[in-house]
Formats: structure tokens, C-alpha cells, sequence
């Protein structure tokens, strides 16, 4: 264990008491000034050696709490992975919800002080749920002394239309503060322990002058309180209390308005020590594991106030870590296609690993000086072919090509990012565009296909595309080679429907000459009931097939059924796709009795239950099959996009139908303009037809 303090200050002290009693007095200070500064040097020993006591006490016995770890890391200790683990967990457990603020304010500071982002913890952010809060005043005083505590630890920004801004909190302490100076829960007399964590919390804002005023009234109603003993009461707790507090507002606890006849407040203090040096609650008493870690919070401040290092909540500012996104994630061959998925990652390695892991592929890993590389994949290893040959990888972003010059480990995702991870030479390329003429062709009639390839011109940094020329493209039964401007043409086009175009460029014995690319090609008519799709929303159901966003309806022909109801399950499944949330594991429990594990949507309705987006109709049932009505669906909408309330009120004629529950969530999604209404009409109780959903759903899409 690292020790956190030194005793050399002790040491030194006793050389110098040496070299007095053998040289005489002339090196020494005289009278006062000699006693006042043996006095210090002996105190700032003693309470050194009593930190690292009271740190090594708890370490001994294992973290206990969260104050405890707050302690230790502020005091320099090292924390074992296991506390840090272990805060995850349990948030991830609790799923980043509690019932009191304080709890909130807790786990920001304990998440901060071991350099976490509180904003970001195990995806979810403890910041918002405090100044956003509810229920900030249901615990007296606390809750916004601890809330205000938690938001200055971290330097956290909080935004101006925040229920609870730092501002808003300190008036709303200041309001609490009893005529006599002090500070109680809620109502009564003034209590040390309240009041001192009061100053505490106000300590941060001291430079403004309404508060400056109210801090030197509890300054001064705490050192009329104060025992002859040189406490308060017979708690240690309450004397720690002051001693943080004070030396946050940067006032000395061992200055002489709190030093009474049997010594100041750090002597008080350290009366509570036990002989298994750690602290008790009460003289003569036992070691406490509360007292304890308040004791050790306060020799911790009162050192940090002697070295001028500042307040013992001001926290070093945590790195903010990137989040995790929903990314895709393609592993290309030599030969062929091996996987292909969606998962949540922070960087393109930990996209590849959970891809691997989830179809069971065997990963190799391979530890450089500049970090671990994909050395083989499935049993394919680099150097294949006998060259240079080996494992790449490239990242598609918003339709442009990144050849990243840092290892995967490092190269931190963006949403929707699109990692291929291929197998290729020095001459491997990517396919950097695909353009087809007629853009959507006729079934039977002749097409062309042009295919663009794309690399890095490594002296300009600038990607550079060429014609594809030698490649293959598939288009259902039929391959085309490209010419040499990269064109194949299909002559006899093929049939309608969704297709499928594929691009390789694979060559026996050698590395390919470009990485597999696919994508998909609708050919008139798609469906079979294409005449039926209104000429309205024609345009808006081709882009949401091609987008991914909605799928045909299965049979012995590919249809759309424009004109049937979109049900709630697959409404679920839409506003997933459209945020980018992948669906729940088929292992996950579901609590609707009548959404089964085998159902295409049970993974989908779980998740957009957990986000909130949607509930069920009963605790037990989801009714996946029910029809979702235009006032339902904008609730969704508002859900799964987390809109804010709008001020512009929409006039409907019709706005007297509109449920109470709904009203809201039709402001916000008519005002953003991704429903609107007819006729002056929003229609509430109407049920949403799948064409209209392709057309809100490209709206979504578009205009985020």
C-alpha cells in the first residue's frame, strides 16, 4: 500500500528539538514564536501519522461505503479495482435510478473522487437525475446542501433550464438559515453537525457576498457552541464535521475562536483515537467504522487546508469517458463473408470483440509496443499468402470512408459508425461508391452498375477514389465483371423486389483486390401490391425499406400492406431502429406473459419497455398485436427522442379530443414537424397505417 503521508515532518521536528538541547538556544526561536511553532510542528506530525492510521484502518477491514472511499481517494490512498467495480455494478444494478436525492448526490461525489465522469456512469447519468430532481426538498436541508455539494465536486455544468441550478440551490439553503446563524434538517434549533455541512456546501460560493455574509454567521454560531472540551456534545462526528467546514471556507480549526480550555478542535478530534487507531463516537469507546471515516475526511481537509490544496470536496475534474454507441460491425475474408452485427462499444476493438464473442468466432490478439493488433480471426492468420498480407480495418461514417492511423483500442466510435475489418494486401482497396442507372430499375430491363473504389493517398492524408475494373458484381443469379471505368452491365436486368448488390473482387491464391461490399437495390414494382402504396407516400416507403427502417410483410409474395395498421410491436421495433437501440438478448426476462421468447419482436419490446418508450397495456400483458392510434404514437415519439416541452401550442380543431396524457407529446411531435395534422385535424383516436409510418419514420430519420 502506498503511504499516503509522510512522518517526516515528525522526524524533523525531533532533529531539531536535538540540536537545540546540544547547541544551546541561540538557533532557536524564542518565547512565544518557539512555543507556537513546536506546537505546530508536533500537531501536523500527529495528525499525519493519524491519516495514514485511520486509512490503513479501513483498508484493513475492506470499503465499507461510499464516505469511506470518498476519504481515501481524496486523502491519496490507492482504492482497489474492486470499489470501482463494485459502484458500476451496483448503479448498472439500480439501473441509474434511486429514491433520494442524496443517493444521487452520494454515488456523483464517491463516482468523482475516484475519477469517474458522474455524467457517464455505466451509461447512466447520476448529474441530471440530481439537478433535474423532484424530490429535492423531501429530505429537509439535505437534500440541497448534498445535491449542491455533489454538482461543485466535479466542476459538473448544469444547464440554465435545469430545475435545480447551483444557483437555485444556494438560495434555497440560504432561505433555511436560522436567525442565530445556524442550520437545523427542517424546522427547530440550530444543530452543529447541520450546520456545519451547510458551510460546507456553501464554502464554493463564498465569492458572492449574500453568501460570504451567511457563512461568517455559522462560523460565528459555531464557535459560540463550542465546548469548553473543545467539541460538540460527546461526538467525534460533529467535531469532524466542523473541521471539514471551516477549512473549506479556509479558516483555521485551530485558530483561537476554536480554542477552548481543554484545546482546539484538532485536539478534540484526536481524543477519539482507539488503540487500533481508528476513531470512536464516543471518549474511551471502540473503533467505529462511521467515526472513522468521518474523522479521516477531516484530518484529510485540515492537511489539505495547511498545504493550501484547497477544499476537501473540490475534486480534481474526472476525464470524461466516451460513451458506448450502437455500432456495426463486418468481418471480410479472403474468400468470403464471416459475420456481421450490431453492437453497443466504445472503441472498434471492443466492437470486434463483442462481435466475436457473440458468434462464438475465435479472436487472436497480438500485444505490440503500440498496443494489441487482429492477428488472426477464425483460424486465418496474417501472412496467408506469404507477404504483407493481413488483418485491416476501415470505418464508414456518414458515408465517407476513415482509415484510421491509430490502433483499433483507440479509435473511439460515433453512433451509427460502421466498422469493416477485412482481410487484404497492399493492394486491397474499399468500395467507395456504388451507383446504379436507373436509379431504381424496372424489372426485365437492362441497368449498368458503377462501382468506385477508395484508399489513402498516405502523402496527402485525402482518401482518393478510382474505378473498380476486374470486380465482380451480383445482382440475384447474375455476376458482372466491371470494365475498366468500373462499369458492369446488366443487360437483362433482373427481377423485381429487393435485391441485393454485391461487390468482391476475390482472386485464387492471393490477397482480394477489394474487401466485400453490399448493398441493397430495389427493383420496380418491390412489392406486389406496389399500386396500392398512396402516391404521397411512395417516395418515403422505398427510403425506409432501403434504410433498413421497416421490412415487407412475408408470404408467397413480397407486399407492403400499405393500408393495414402498424401494430405496437412493430412500432417498437421502429423507434429502435430510428435511435439506434439494438434489441434485448432473447435470454432477457419479460414480465408480458404474452410476448414470447420465439415472437421476431420479443427482444425489441423488452428494450423499448426498458427505455421507457413503451408500456404495456396491463403489468402482465403488452398486446403486441394492438393497433397504436396517432395520439399514442406521439407519446412514443416524445418517449424515445426524450422531447422537450415546446411553449407554441398547436391549434387543432379538434384539440378538445386530443387525451390529457397525449396533449404534450402532440405539441412537441407537431411542432418538430414529424406529424402533422389534416385539415386542420390531428386526428387523435385514428389508427397509423403502415404507409404513414414510413413516411413519419423517414421524417425521424431526416430531421434529427
Amino acid at each position: 500500500m502506498k503511504r499516503i503521508f509522510s512522518s517526516k515532518p515528525f522526524a524533523l521536528g525531533m532533529a531539531l528539538l536535538l540540536v537545540i538541547s546540544v547547541l544551546g538556544t541561540s538557533l532557536a526561536p524564542s518565547g512565544k514564536a518557539f512555543a507556537a511553532e513546536q506546537n505546530q510542528t508536533v500537531k501536523a506530525a500527529t495528525v499525519s501519522e493519524a491519516t495514514y492510521a485511520a486509512a490503513e484502518a479501513i483498508l484493513s477491514r475492506g470499503i465499507q461505503s461510499d464516505w469511506q472511499a470518498i476519504g481515501l481517494a481524496r486523502g491519496g490512498s490507492k482504492l482497489p479495482d474492486s470499489y470501482k467495480t463494485a459502484l458500476k455494478t451496483e448503479v448498472q444494478a439500480q439501473k441509474g435510478t434511486y429514491t433520494n436525492v442524496t443517493d444521487y448526490a452520494r454515488k456523483v461525489l464517491a463516482a468523482t473522487a475516484i475519477g469517474i465522469d458522474a455524467t457517464n456512469v455505466a451509461g447512466f447519468d447520476l448529474v441530471e437525475k440530481i439537478y433535474n430532481n423532484a424530490r429535492m426538498t423531501n429530505q429537509g436541508i439535505n437534500g440541497p446542501v448534498y445535491s449542491l455539494l455533489a454538482l461543485d465536486s466535479g466542476h459538473y455544468s448544469v444547464p440554465a433550464s435545469a430545475k435545480w441550478t447551483q444557483d437555485k440551490l444556494v438560495s434555497q439553503i440560504l432561505s433555511k438559515q436560522n436567525t442565530d446563524g445556524g442550520f437545523t434538517l427542517s424546522t427547530g434549533a440550530s444543530d452543529p453537525d447541520v450546520t456545519a455541512m451547510t458551510l460546507t456546501a456553501l464554502s464554493a460560493h463564498l465569492d458572492k457576498p449574500e453568501v460570504k455574509t451567511a457563512g461568517e454567521r455559522a462560523i460565528t454560531w459555531l464557535s459560540q457552541k463550542q465546548q469548553s472540551n473543545g467539541g460538540y456534545g460527546d461526538s467525534s462526528e460533529s467535531v469532524a464535521q466542523v473541521i471539514i467546514a471551516l477549512t473549506s471556507s479556509n479558516v483555521d480549526p485551530a485558530e483561537k475562536r476554536f480554542t477552548k480550555d481543554a484545546g482546539d478542535l484538532i485536539d478534540r478530534l484526536l481524543s477519539f483515537r482507539t488503540a487500533d487507531v481508528g476513531f470512536a463516537h464516543k471518549i474511551s469507546g471502540k473503533y467505529d467504522a462511521l467515526a472513522t471515516e468521518q474523522a479521516l475526511q477531516a484530518l484529510v481537509a485540515y492537511q489539505l487546508f495547511v498545504k493550501g490544496e484547497g477544499r476537501f470536496y473540490n475534486f480534481p475534474q474526472p476525464v470524461k469517458q466516451p460513451l458506448a454507441v450502437q455500432a456495426s460491425v463486418v468481418i471480410e475474408g479472403p474468400q468470403g463473408f464471416i459475420a456481421e452485427g450490431k453492437v453497443q462499444a466504445v472503441s472498434a476493438l471492443e466492437a470486434l470483440n463483442k462481435l466475436t464473442t457473440d458468434k462464438k468466432i475465435v479472436l487472436k490478439l497480438t500485444s505490440s509496443a503500440y498496443g494489441d493488433y487482429v492477428s488472426g480471426i477464425k483460424g486465418i492468420e496474417a501472412g496467408l499468402y506469404g507477404g504483407y498480407d493481413g488483418w485491416n480495418y476501415a470505418v464508414s461514417r456518414a458515408g465517407e470512408w476513415i482509415f484510421p492511423s491509430v490502433g483499433m483500442s483507440d479509435f473511439v466510435l460515433q453512433a451509427s459508425d460502421r466498422v469493416v475489418v477485412y482481410y487484404g494486401g497492399s493492394g486491397t482497396q474499399l468500395v467507395g461508391s456504388v451507383t446504379v442507372t436507373p436509379g431504381q430499375p424496372a424489372a426485365g430491363k437492362s441497368f449498368a452498375v458503377n462501382v468506385q473504389k477508395s484508399s489513402l493517398d498516405w502523402e496527402s492524408g485525402k482518401v482518393v477514389s478510382v474505378p473498380a475494373s476486374a470486380v465482380q458484381v451480383k445482382i440475384g443469379a447474375a455476376t458482372v465483371t466491371t470494365d475498366a471505368y468500373g462499369t458492369a452491365a446488366f443487360t437483362a436486368g433482373t427481377k423485381g423486389g429487393i435485391q441485393t448488390v454485391t461487390v468482391t473482387g476475390y482472386s485464387e491464391g492471393k490477397a482480394p483486390s477489394v474487401a466485400r461490399y453490399t448493398q441493397r437495390l430495389l427493383v420496380s414494382p418491390v412489392f406486389a401490391d406496389q399500386k396500392n402504396i398512396s402516391s404521397w407516400a411512395d417516395a418515403s416507403v422505398k427510403y425506409a425499406i432501403e434504410k433498413g427502417l421497416m421490412e415487407g410483410v412475408g408470404g408467397s409474395k413480397l407486399t407492403f400492406a400499405p393500408k393495414e395498421y402498424i401494430t405496437r410491436a412493430q412500432l417498437a421495433a421502429l423507434l429502435l431502429r430510428l435511435t439506434d437501440n439494438l434489441p434485448s438478448s432473447s435470454s432477457a426476462a419479460s414480465s408480458f406473459k404474452d410476448v414470447k421468447t420465439n415472437a421476431w419482436y420479443y427482444g425489441y419490446v423488452l428494450k423499448a419497455k426498458e427505455l421507457g418508450i413503451i408500456e404495456g397495456v396491463t403489468e402482465s400483458a403488452f398486446k403486441p398485436d394492438g393497433l397504436v392510434t396517432r395520439q399514442d404514437m406521439a407519446v412514443m415519439i416524445a418517449r424515445a427522442f426524450k422531447l422537450q416541452n415546446t411553449s407554441t401550442a398547436q391549434k387543432f380543431k379538434d384539440k378538445g379530443t386530443i387525451s390529457s396524457y397525449a396533449l404534450s407529446s402532440v405539441n412537441m411531435v407537431t411542432d418538430k414537424g414529424y406529424m402533422t395534422s389534416f385539415n386542420g385535424a390531428f386526428n387523435p383516436s385514428a389508427s397509423v397505417t403502415r404507409e404513414m409510418a414510413a413516411v413519419i419514420s423517414v421524417r425521424l430519420f431526416n430531421l434529427q
